[in-house]
């Protein structure tokens, strides 16, 4: 079995490095046919993982939600197998798919697990596999990646983020198409998602699968900003479902508009701009889970 593995040096605001120096320790111990490939920037995983998957039947992603989204762009219509070794902050990919967070652990299952068929979701040029944001959410985004260089790291900066975007709350008519249904209401934010968790443990969608052919669209709509701060914390528990001002529907196709241009991300990347139309494609892309899943 031949292995590449896309690392990415930089994720988890410095932890890529060193889940990346634990790896090839195991790696040179064991003797294992494993190809390490370090990343230099932005993209340099997609066109890595692409080149890889014409000589390795696995091609794994290690750093964070981001770095694993790329590989995917770079593999997802190759007969390549994804393979995950988390090493970022919020490590989604990881948590909706049951896999462990510790590198040596995560290496295993790539070595022995099983293959699972997962889905992905298209928006135009890029895609995504857990979770893409629209308004509030990437506001959030925004804010944590302009302070890259703060002395602040980890779950401190989000929440810094939260309360900034809250502070500053906005809402936007929008009007969204889920396959044949037609909304037009005003938002604070759109998630869109392919598994339950994303933004590092939050529970979304809570009935939503990486394998069910469906896109869980979860609508926050007009709520003042002392509603929601105290809304989010039922997220972490998925107990927001009930909120009157929370709906969460299901589709194949998503088209959201929105009265002034709003940020995209994916996987919590932040790319383009509103409109948004996206599509599921089932089962697109062959990823390797733990064999007791």
């Amino acid at each position: 079995m031949s292995v590449a593995i896309i690392a990415n040096p930089s994720a988890g605001r410095g932890r890529g490095q060193l889940v990346i120096n634990k790896i090839a320790g195991v790696i040179r111990e064991r003797r294992l046919d494993c190809e390490l490939i370090t990343t230099t920037g932005p993209g340099h995983a997609v066109e890595s993982a692409a080149k890889a998957s014409r000589s390795h039947e696995i091609v794994a992603a290690l750093g964070g939600d981001g770095t694993i989204n790329e590989v995917a762009a770079g593999i997802w219509e190759t007969e390549a197998k994804l393979g995950i070794i988390p090493g970022g902050t919020g490590n989604d990919y990881a948590r909706g798919l049951g896999l462990p967070r510790e590198p040596g652990a995560a290496l295993d299952v790539i070595l022995t697990g099983k293959t699972a068929k997962m889905d992905v979701v298209r928006e135009k040029d890029r895609i995504f596999c857990v979770v893409s944001t629209i308004g509030f959410p990437s506001t959030v985004l925004e804010y944590v990646n302009d302070r890259c260089d703060s002395w602040i790291k980890g779950s401190p900066v989000f929440l810094a983020g939260v309360f900034h975007t809250i502070r500053h709350l906005q809402c936007y008519r929008a009007q969204i198409s889920i396959d044949d249904a037609k909304i037009e209401t005003d938002v604070v934010g759109v998630v869109l998602m392919n598994m339950p968790w994303g933004g590092g443990g939050l529970k979304f969608a809570p009935a939503a699968r990486y394998d069910d052919g469906m896109i869980s669209v979860v609508i926050v709509k007009s709520i003042g900003r002392w509603g929601l701060m105290r809304a989010l914390p039922s997220v972490y528990f998925g107990k927001h479902v009930n909120h009157p001002r929370v709906e969460i529907l299901q589709g194949k196709k998503v088209c959201v508009e929105t009265d002034v241009p709003l940020s995209k991300s994916f996987d919590g990347d932040l790319e383009g701009v509103t409109p948004y139309q996206a599509e599921i494609h089932p089962k697109a892309v062959s990823v390797i889970v733990s064999s007791s899943k």
